[in-house]
């Protein structure tokens, strides 16, 4: 067998590095990519109205039951237009083209017409989504006695990659007209950890704060129209 020469170099052995560190996920709680700014702002807005039907508000469904009537009614002149007078026996082309016309027409109007309310009521034009229509406080809830007879819109704006979230309380008396209006930046670094984990219990602590700030607010205006 050959031996080595006395002046042989022996190549550096690579010392096999250690894959870093996997982030532990609890599962008790909810998870988010810090990344993923949609997934996000929908487990803020999620909380957001929980903690709202937890401080005694119940949703207003008037604007959702509009939305689906509307949209009902829309489908209904769309299956007329095609079916008419029998789903067995639908008038022929050409003499079916004035009930045509009318009942595409009033079809377009229908669209258009929950198109503006989406773009225009349900969002604003700094990026804003309202995501709740709450009924005023049952008696039960803690707020009764200052948002008594008070609506109050919830509109949430969460920028792509920012870690500001913005919340915006609109309220509204029976009329419809607004009262009073509470605006609040939660910073994203207070409830979620590195690895995603959401800290819920302070997220929603956080939110009944900025309710009961408006809360005292009406209660203040109120007692300073009194005296």
């Amino acid at each position: 067998a050959k031996m080595p020469s006395k002046g042989a170099v022996k190549a550096p052995v690579k010392k096999q590095e250690k894959p870093p560190a996997a982030l532990v996920v609890d599962d008790a709680y909810k998870n988010a990519n810090p990344g993923d700014t949609a997934t996000t702002k929908g487990i803020l807005d999620d909380a957001v109205v929980q903690s709202f039907e937890d401080a005694g508000f119940s949703e207003d469904h008037r604007l959702s039951n509009l939305k689906l009537f509307l949209g009902a009614l829309a489908c209904a002149f769309a299956l007329l237009a095609q079916f008419w007078p029998s789903p067995l026996a639908p008038m022929a082309f050409p003499e079916s083209r004035p009930l045509l016309l009318v009942c595409c027409v009033l079809y377009f109007f229908l669209s258009f017409t929950l198109q503006l309310i989406t773009s225009f009521y349900e969002q604003s034009w700094d990026g804003q989504d309202t995501i709740l229509f709450t009924l005023p406080p049952n008696e039960q809830s803690p707020f009764r006695s200052a948002l008594k007879e008070r609506r109050i819109k919830v509109s949430t704006k969460l920028a792509r990659f920012s870690i500001d979230y913005h919340l915006t309380l609109d309220v509204h008396d029976e009329a419809g007209a607004l009262v009073e209006k509470g605006e609040k930046v939660l910073k994203l670094t207070d409830y979620f950890e590195e690895n995603g984990t959401f800290h819920e219990d302070f997220f929603m602590d956080d939110v009944e704060d900025v309710i009961a700030v408006l809360g005292s607010s009406l209660l203040a205006l109120a007692s300073k129209k009194s005296s």
